[in-house]
Formats: C-alpha cells, structure tokens, sequence
C-alpha cells in the first residue's frame, strides 16, 4: 500500500472514529510521526467542521423549525400532528432517563466544560462533543482552543500507547 494512501487513511478514519485511528495505523506499519500528524489533522479538522455544522443544527431546530412547518401543505401538516400524537403515546409508556442521558447530565454539572473538552476525544465521539460544547459553552471563546490542544494531547498519549504495546508485543 501506498504511504500517501495510508496516511489518508488514518486521516479519514480518524475524523469517523478518533479512538480507533491510531491503532489502524500501527496496525498498517505507518511510523509514530506519521500516525500522530494524520490523526491530529484529521480529528482537528472533523471537530471544527462537526463544531460549527452543529450551530446550524441548533439554529434550524430553535428558529426555522416552525416556520418551515407553516409553508408545508395541509396533508403533511396532518400527518406530522398525528406521528406527534403516536410518539407522544409512545414516550408516555417508555422510561424517562436512559443510562446516557444521566451520564450527559452528571457529566455536564459535575465537571462542566472540562469534562467535555477531557472525555471527547476518548469516551464520547466527536460529533457528541461538538454539539455538546456548542450548545452549553459556546460564549465562552476558550473552549474552541482547549477542545483542539486536548485532541492534540490526547491523540499524542494514544499514538504513545498503541506504538508502544505494537512494539511491546512484537
């Protein structure tokens, strides 16, 4: 395989899923250096483009929504209100808080912006985290900066621990 096509490899598969990335790339024979950079690029880029895609999302769905539903015709806007009414029975009979909702919460007001900024990279996805930082500390302007110096450090301690076993084991 190619040494450019590795690289982009890692790259892409770490704006999917940044866990696994630096592992496929030991896994490839990509050098140390190699891994680090296509995965910091790659996991810095997915979060700023997931970051600011996830405002249109939150826009849309607080100021767009209804007016969007007003302009639709008469037959959509009756069968939209009866799925409504069907989820509404549905939520009724299903529990109210799943395990991830509560680990959400506990991890929003037990450790705040710094639980988010620690936790993405690893245990939560980028995408969840995105949102989560746009939507609940968003006026703070440090946040963007930290989040990306922690895909940074985090992504350096991953590369550290998969190169190391990979070499450990062999």
């Amino acid at each position: 395989m190619s040494h450019s096509l590795k690289i982009t490899q890692v790259f892409f598969l770490a704006m999917i899923k940044y866990f696994y990335a630096p592992l496929y790339g030991v896994a490839i024979g990509m050098g140390f250096w190699e891994n680090f950079f296509s995965l910091i690029a790659g996991g810095m880029l997915a979060f700023i483009i997931y970051y600011y895609f996830s405002e249109l999302v939150i826009v849309y769905s607080r100021y767009l929504s209804p007016y969007v539903v007003k302009v639709l015709p008469v037959a959509w806007q009756q069968a939209a209100k009866r799925r409504k009414v069907r989820r509404a029975i549905r939520r009724k009979k299903r529990k109210k808080f799943t395990w991830i909702n509560k680990f959400m919460v506990k991890l929003r007001r037990g450790y705040g912006m710094w639980g988010i900024i620690l936790l993405t990279p690893v245990l939560l996805s980028l995408p969840v985290g995105a949102f989560l930082l746009r939507k609940y500390y968003h006026e703070n302007k440090m946040s963007l900066p930290f989040m990306l110096m922690s895909i940074v450090v985090e992504g350096f301690i991953l590369c550290v621990v998969y190169s190391s076993a990979a070499h450990f084991h062999l």
